[in-house]
């Protein structure tokens, strides 16, 4: 690996993990229809407040944070079952927000309704119930089960997946900060090194076993250059770059280098092992 530069003189960074990937997946428009409709309450609400009118004022501004709070649960929980599909290996979303978000949903309607539609009881809990069934149908409820399937322990597991979190975390970042660079150069390099963080990851998500051999590249060098990207960006956005392009896109091809040498290793490993276990195989068979 590269020797330590001025690179190395910022603070460490802090990951947020897996609240940074979520705000990666968070869907552009969807959901925003619960707003507008949510902004119909909002000007009722105002309209009742110059009548005095208390009870619609303070029905219909309920109704309307319920139906922000709506907007905000559908899209974060949204994010996560994203995260969540695209991982080879997960945990189910700990809250399941797009089913509070449904829960929600439907007592707004229902609240609606019956206190500001003059419905009856029951009609209004049918209303909120054929609602309840429309997002079912539409936005469906949030993952349930973890995706786990090859873990010896959940112990091990938690490890692996925290881990997987923290590098995707960062290689996400070096990304961001690759293409805030203008020069294709140093752009192409660390895009190249990211790609080849990400297929030691995807490795692993293959093959577990293989967590320890992987883990010193993902946990202390990924982060180290992560926090290298993101100061040379700085740097080139301040226009101070020039002094350590060099020393800076040779630090990248280095590291590209360990990275295809170490992901050439997993795999020879893997072929070693599978060797072992053959000649073991032929000395049972033989003996019997």
């Amino acid at each position: 690996m590269p020797a330590p530069n001025e690179f190395n003189r910022a603070k460490r960074y802090v990951h947020r993990d897996k609240k940074e990937l979520v705000e990666n997946y968070i869907p552009l428009f969807k959901g925003a229809l619960f707003l507008i409709i949510g902004a119909n309450y909002l000007f009722m609400a105002i309209r009742a407040l110059g009548k005095g009118d208390v009870f619609c004022f303070s029905a219909s501004l309920l109704i309307f944070s319920a139906f922000v709070a709506v907007f905000v649960l559908l899209r974060r929980g949204i994010s996560y079952e994203k995260l969540y599909d695209n991982a080879s290996y997960s945990y189910a979303p700990k809250l399941p927000l797009k089913t509070f978000a449904s829960a929600l949903l439907s007592l707004a309607v229902f609240a609606s309704a019956f206190l500001l539609g003059g419905y009856s009881f029951f009609s209004s809990a049918a209303l909120g119930l054929s609602v309840l069934l429309g997002w079912y149908l539409y936005y469906g409820f949030d993952p349930s089960k973890d995706k786990l399937e090859g873990f010896e322990s959940g112990k091990t597991a938690e490890r692996i997946l925290k881990l997987l979190v923290k590098a995707k975390a960062d290689i996400a970042a070096i990304k961001k900060a690759a293409e805030s660079l203008k020069k294709a150069e140093v752009r192409d390099d660390m895009m190249q090194m990211a790609e080849g963080f990400e297929r030691i990851i995807r490795h692993i998500e293959t093959d577990p076993d293989d967590y320890d051999k992987a883990r010193t590249y993902l946990i202390s060098y990924l982060a180290e250059l992560r926090q290298m990207s993101e100061t040379y960006a700085k740097l080139e956005n301040e226009g101070q770059e020039a002094s350590m392009e060099m020393a800076f896109s040779q630090a990248l091809r280095q590291t590209v280098e360990k990275l295809d040498a170490q992901y050439d290793k997993l795999h020879e490993d893997d072929k070693l092992n599978l060797d072992i276990q053959i000649s073991v195989l032929k000395k049972r068979l033989y003996s019997e």
